[in-house]
């Protein structure tokens, strides 16, 4: 399978044809200091549903009682993502798609979290914590 692009989507839709056994050609014409697709342009942040901190946990394991207990991190539910897409496209968008936007974005958030990542790519999370895994899929955290 060949792969046009190194964005989050690209990586993401490489990653899981790999999984299910394609061999996969990624092919990425910014320069390395450029590339990363639209994920560049949002420090590599998109949406997700969530109804509460414990769906973020399972995202973000390395949060502490001290920051669960000092932040309210409300919710985002996926009747406020849809109305969010709705509002901002003006109601033109395909309404199938952004159903499988927002209602696989929470399962989609955690399988990118957990799933390894070949080694020399990576993923910057809330707290520009720079995760890479080996070759055999084992995470080492680095601070930036």
């Amino acid at each position: 399978m060949l792969i046009i692009g190194g964005g989050n989507a690209a990586l993401c839709a490489a990653l899981a044809a790999r999984e299910n056994g394609a061999e996969v050609t990624v092919l990425e014409r910014a320069p390395q200091d450029e590339g990363g697709g639209n994920s560049r342009f949002t420090a590599e942040a998109f949406r997700c549903a969530y109804s509460g901190v414990e769906d973020l946990i399972e995202l973000m394991p390395d949060l502490t009682d001290d920051e669960i207990a000092m932040t309210d991190f409300g919710t985002y539910t996926e009747d406020q993502f849809f109305n969010d897409m709705f509002r901002v496209t003006n109601y033109r968008c395909d309404p199938d798609l952004v159903e499988c936007l927002v209602r696989q974005s929470a399962p989609t958030m955690s399988w990118m979290m957990w799933t390894p990542l070949p080694v020399g790519l990576h993923r910057v999370s809330r707290r520009s914590v720079r995760c890479r895994s080996s070759l055999t899929g084992q995470r080492r955290r680095e601070s930036r």
